[in-house]
């Protein structure tokens, strides 16, 4: 996500109806918007977001996680020692989510 995709997500999320981000980063607010977000409002949901996004990039391709699982399965070791749950657990320990 670019800075402008990911500020108008942010928005979004907080009740922005009608508005355009421009790319320098400023909003225009149009006529029948339901509510302005407030910049410390609009700042704090970026941050958010961009820890998510970390978060969802540092998480191994699917095709790896499945050959993980698969060999866990395999060799037996489908529990907290296995391939598979060591990379996902690496992941959500360097990356947590935001409130955790």
């Amino acid at each position: 996500m670019d800075a402008v995709s990911i500020k108008a997500s942010a928005i979004s999320q907080l009740g922005g109806t009608s508005f355009q981000v421009k790319p320098d980063l400023t909003v225009v607010y149009f006529d029948g918007n339901a509510t302005e977000p407030s910049d410390s409002d609009i700042t704090s949901k970026i941050a958010e977001i961009e820890l998510i996004e970390a978060r969802k990039k540092a998480y191994p391709p699917l095709a790896e996680q499945f050959d993980k699982l698969w060999h866990d399965i395999n060799n037996g070791t489908l529990d907290n020692t296995g391939a598979f749950f060591t990379a996902l657990k690496t992941v959500k320990d360097d990356n947590p989510k935001p409130g955790e």
